[in-house]
């Protein structure tokens, strides 16, 4: 059984062609990798090209004064980002706390893509570019 695991990533630059994420990753299933100071030393970088925007529905929807009101929803669409990493528009250093790889694309830190599941779909749903992601899991 698992005790827990996460990282977290900060945006620290960006311009008109990329996006620059610093983080840092952590297990309490290994001391070694417990990060207790907190370091991020990992790099992400991702070009602009890869933000995917949402599907956006629009209904008129009746509100109990009787009136209708245009509702729009924004449907977060699915974002290949192993493909990015692969045709190098997404590219990584991974952090010194990297206890885990990912299997079909060797050398990659598990965190690296669960953080960018994370920062994909946060964009989808805010319809900007986060400045702090995290997960626990």
């Amino acid at each position: 059984m698992s005790i827990g695991e996460g990282a977290y990533a900060n945006l620290v630059a960006w311009d008109d062609n990329e996006v620059v994420y610093e983080y840092g990753g952590y297990t309490f299933n290994d001391k070694r990798f417990r990060n207790e100071n907190n370091l991020m030393d990992g790099v992400i970088t991702i070009q602009r090209k890869c933000f995917a925007e949402p599907e956006i529905h629009e209904k008129l929807k009746k509100m109990p004064s009787g009136r209708k009101k245009l509702v729009m929803k924004r449907i977060p669409v699915s974002v290949d980002y192993e493909a990015m990493i692969e045709n190098g528009s997404i590219t990584f250093e991974n952090c010194s706390n990297c206890w885990q790889t990912y299997e079909r694309i060797p050398g990659v830190d598990v965190t690296v893509l669960r953080l960018l599941f994370v920062v994909f779909r946060n964009y989808q749903k805010e319809g900007k570019i986060p400045e702090h992601v995290s997960f626990f899991k």
